[in-house]
């Protein structure tokens, strides 16, 4: 049996009632290094964000006013477009040689980040990047966790240690710079980061007109519990402010994300005693927890998500040896998910840490449903018409032919883990 739904307002969506999306989720990588990703034979992606890595920030590619070196990024872009990947670019760190503070000790390197002394030399920077990736790139991110001081009083200088108004400037220049090299180009808002004080920081900025300039509002969901709710309840301020002044209609975009994962590299410790980065997962409990969070963003109404990262090795989906382009159990996860619901939406959708029930969607025809929490039979599930079951980690077991040891609850750990079962 396949359910039909019927088309209801945009409203019923937004306050989690069970619309369709006018758009297939968005699955998103963060990627460091090109050699890591460019041999994959699956597709456990939509696109990559390019950030953080020193030859590919503003200061690795401009060395000397004037001279670029664009041998890293394209290393990275090139098998992106081979494979035909979206590219996010997050844009910045200022040059030791253009900043106005060269001194200063930034997260990125002596005077990355300050604000350049002639914003002339940013435009520059912004224009020549975004003509020679025309087509290739087709969107930019304007900043990476900036400070905003006049929010929240700044520890250290961190990715940007300027004034909001400086931010702001840079941000209308780097809008300006991409419609004349590379129009139709996305611009995504500086990303602020995490919890209250990100609230309080993407708050500010928008309060003094600073997200007139973009297509799309950005920001970090990392989590001090890493619970559903505490997603949902960060989500909802973050739409709230964007609604306040004036930037409710554009997309939102979870340009970074991630959890400690013990699979990802050697010997990952936690290096917070509270927080985002307190825990360490194991491998089954990350995937586990990553595509819960995923669903309620999807739900949520968020357009995109940038899992961070591919190649970590502290953070990352692959395994600690990044040269084997090997998927961990989050890797398969998060491209189990992708395949679940490419080409697809989300119609109903009850998202919590315990319990949650989502019917994927396919030309206005319900074709399954995500489920976890709830106990099911083979016997149920037959009655319900249920055809198959698909788990996290890729495996796939007709209902019919399920075996004594093969219960729904024991495949599915209990019913702690979603399972997708389709009609």
């Amino acid at each position: 049996m396949r359910c039909m739904i019927q088309t209801l307002s945009a409203t019923c969506f937004a306050l989690f009632l069970g619309c369709s999306a006018s758009a297939a989720p968005f699955f998103g990588q963060h990627v460091f290094y090109a050699p890591t990703f460019n041999q994959l034979a699956a597709n456990p992606f939509d696109g990559i964000r390019i950030w953080g890595t020193p030859a590919t920030i503003w200061r690795g590619i401009e060395p000397s006013a004037g001279t670029y070196d664009f041998s890293a990024l394209d290393g990275i872009v090139t098998p992106a477009v081979a494979q035909n990947r979206d590219i996010l670019l997050t844009l910045g760190q200022t040059p030791a040689w253009a900043s106005s503070r060269p001194a200063e000790l930034g997260s990125m390197g002596l005077g990355a980040a300050a604000e350049p002394s002639d914003m002339g030399s940013w435009s520059s920077y912004v224009q020549t990047v975004a003509s020679r990736y025309r087509g290739k790139i087709a969107s930019y991110e304007v900043m990476n966790e900036p400070r905003i001081p006049e929010a929240i009083a700044m520890v250290s200088p961190g990715f940007f240690s300027g004034s909001t108004a400086k931010l702001i400037t840079m941000t209308q220049l780097a809008r300006a710079a991409i419609n004349t090299a590379a129009p139709g180009s996305t611009l995504v808002c500086p990303s602020m980061d995490g919890d209250n004080a990100g609230v309080a920081r993407l708050k500010y900025f928008l309060s003094q007109g600073g997200g007139q300039n973009c297509d799309a509002i950005g920001f970090h969901f990392y989590l001090n519990t890493w619970s559903v709710s505490d997603f949902q309840s960060l989500l909802a301020q973050v739409k709230q402010v964007m609604a306040q002044y004036g930037q409710g209609n554009k997309p939102l975009w979870d340009t970074e994300i991630g959890v400690l994962v013990a699979q990802s590299g050697n010997n990952v410790v936690a290096p917070q005693s509270s927080g985002p980065l307190s825990v360490v997962f194991q491998d089954a409990a990350a995937a586990r927890v990553m595509s819960k969070i995923m669903l309620a963003s999807i739900a949520g109404g968020v357009s995109r998500t940038y899992w961070f990262a591919y190649d970590s090795s502290s953070m990352g989906s692959t395994g600690p040896n990044k040269n084997q382009q090997q998927l961990n159990q989050l890797g398969v996860a998060y491209q189990t998910m992708h395949n679940w619901l490419a080409g697809a939406t989300l119609g109903a959708c009850s998202v919590s840490d315990v319990q949650g029930s989502c019917n994927v969607v396919r030309d206005n025809v319900v074709t399954g449903m995500i489920v976890w929490g709830t106990s099911y039979t083979q016997s149920s599930l037959q009655q319900l018409n249920i055809r198959t079951i698909s788990l996290l980690n890729g495996s796939q077991y007709a209902v019919s032919s399920l075996t004594a040891s093969q219960t729904p609850a024991t495949l599915s750990n209990q019913f702690q883990d979603p399972m997708l079962i389709s009609y």
